[in-house]
């Protein structure tokens, strides 16, 4: 079966009951319209059977077997608004239906098409090397070939680009999305927006619990200090705070790696993603008062600063850190003179 073939099927269609009232409905209203105009009958009289009629097509819209047919209200309230007319319509509606329900997507094969389910073969494992290889070229050529399949590939090629950066996100490819977002066809630049969407919401959830777990360290290790202190154990309590202490470090070190990660996407606008540098160079700072031997983290917020425009307060973290003898903190230091 091909790819096209797996996801049709028809989205339902309209009962053969409803078809066939309309089809009786039809000629009973031309027939009243046309008999009341020749006949001469004066308009009451033809209003009447107007009501009649429109009162049958309700009753029998609103039987117990019909309630929730919406071709049935649609043919009832259509032939109350216009007639003859609005019953030839329900018909044109079903018929078009019908003929589009043999080609139509449903909404689980649709996704399906967005986001492709992960299987091994080997078109997929040469998309994956083709995304490990953008990845581990410099900068300036992360992403030149999902650029070029989203430039010169067909609409499937493209589809699947955006399904394996979506599967596969890096910060080298938030370039990549950004452009299928501006594609031709209007599938890949849902798509686009979907796997935006869904990595957003990925972080914003992370973001969450993070943020929780961060609190909750800081409530639970004030209550212990709180408690150790009325009960007068002194020694129980340092210890108890200096463990404490260390978790709550660890889990603002957490949420500002987090931060950190998040601003370096590339899918955030300049505030947004200024916002999420400030806040993670307050959590690094905020751990690395707890830490100051952390030279791992002091290098990362040395690189943060950098990148936020201050290049005074980034260059005195990387001479502090070459001097105590970080390898790459020398090169980053030429960089922010």
């Amino acid at each position: 079966m091909t790819a096209r073939g797996a996801i049709r099927h028809g989205t339902g269609r309209a009962p053969a009951g409803t078809l066939l009232a309309a089809a009786v409905l039809l000629p009973l209203w031309i027939g009243v319209v046309t008999t009341g105009l020749r006949s001469g009958a004066p308009l009451s009289t033809m209003a009447v059977g107007y009501a009649v009629l429109v009162a049958l097509t309700g009753w029998w819209a609103r039987v117990p077997g019909r309630r929730g047919d919406r071709h049935a209200l649609l043919l009832w309230l259509a032939t109350a608004a216009f007639g003859p007319f609005g019953a030839a319509g329900v018909i044109l509606a079903m018929f078009v239906e019908r003929r589009h329900a043999r080609h139509a997507t449903s909404l689980e094969a649709w996704h399906t098409m967005l986001f492709p389910p992960s299987h091994v073969d080997e078109e997929a494992e040469l998309w994956r090397r083709i995304g490990q290889r953008a990845s581990d070229r410099p900068d300036a050529q992360q992403v030149t070939p999902f650029l070029d399949v989203l430039a010169f590939g067909t609409v499937p090629q493209r589809q699947a680009v955006v399904a394996i950066i979506a599967q596969q996100f890096r910060p080298a490819f938030a370039g990549a999305l950004k452009t299928a977002l501006r594609d031709e066809a209007n599938v890949v630049r849902v798509q686009a927006a979907t796997a935006i969407a869904r990595l957003e919401h990925e972080f914003l959830e992370r973001t969450l619990r993070l943020e929780q777990a961060a609190r909750g360290f800081a409530e639970a290790s004030g209550a212990a200090a709180d408690a150790g202190a009325g009960a007068g154990g002194e020694a129980n309590a340092d210890a108890r705070g200096g463990a404490d202490a260390r978790a709550d470090a660890l889990a603002v070190l957490a949420l500002a790696s987090h931060y950190d990660d998040y601003a370096f996407t590339g899918l955030l606008d300049p505030a947004r993603e200024e916002d999420c540098r400030v806040r993670a160079a307050t959590g690094y700072e905020a751990y690395l008062a707890q830490a100051p031997g952390d030279r791992g983290v002091a290098f990362r917020l040395a690189r943060l600063q950098l990148r936020r425009g201050l290049p005074e307060d980034a260059e005195h973290r990387f001479r502090d850190l070459a001097e105590a003898g970080e390898p790459a903190a020398a090169e980053w230091l030429l960089e922010a003179l």
